[in-house]
């Protein structure tokens, strides 16, 4: 997945690239989780930008390929795609329906919130592009796309 055409030096912020835009977000979501800057994200902003972080990780690869390559031997680790895992048979989908249920249901600061949305980008893409679990990536490129990052 490409967040920018490799022509963008039109756009507004003209060529930014998706590698500038995880350095960006990885700025913002430590500034804003720690609160130590001038903005504190609350807790549903700081799981929006570490969807968005993990979105442009995915897309930059080099180093930020690695926090993807961790949240996948995690889910190795717990036995996700194997039959014969620690929690029975759990597939991607039934790990994504398992991320969605605790951003919904669990009590969340911003910190956990974008810990486990770092995750969810990371692991929903994995599902498979007719999931509903790869909407919110494929928003969040289309998003990036529009304004030329």
């Amino acid at each position: 997945m490409y967040l920018a055409a490799p022509n963008s030096a039109g756009s507004f912020f003209g060529a930014v690239g998706a590698g500038g835009l995880a350095v960006f977000l990885t700025i913002v979501l430590i500034f804003g989780v720690i609160g130590k800057g001038k903005v504190k994200l609350k807790t549903w902003q700081a799981g929006v930008v570490a969807l968005a972080a993990g979105s442009a990780y995915t897309a930059a690869g080099k180093i930020w390929s690695h926090a993807e390559t961790v949240v996948q031997q995690g889910w190795t680790g717990l036995g996700v795609g194997n039959s014969g895992g620690a929690f029975g048979d759990i597939q991607i989908g039934g790990a994504s329906l398992a991320l969605a249920g605790l951003m919904l249901f669990a009590p969340l600061n911003p910190a956990r919130a974008a810990a486990l949305c770092m995750i969810a980008a990371m692991t929903w893409p994995a599902a498979g592009d007719g999931s509903i679990w790869a909407v919110p990536g494929q928003l969040t490129a289309a998003l990036f796309t529009m304004f030329g990052v």
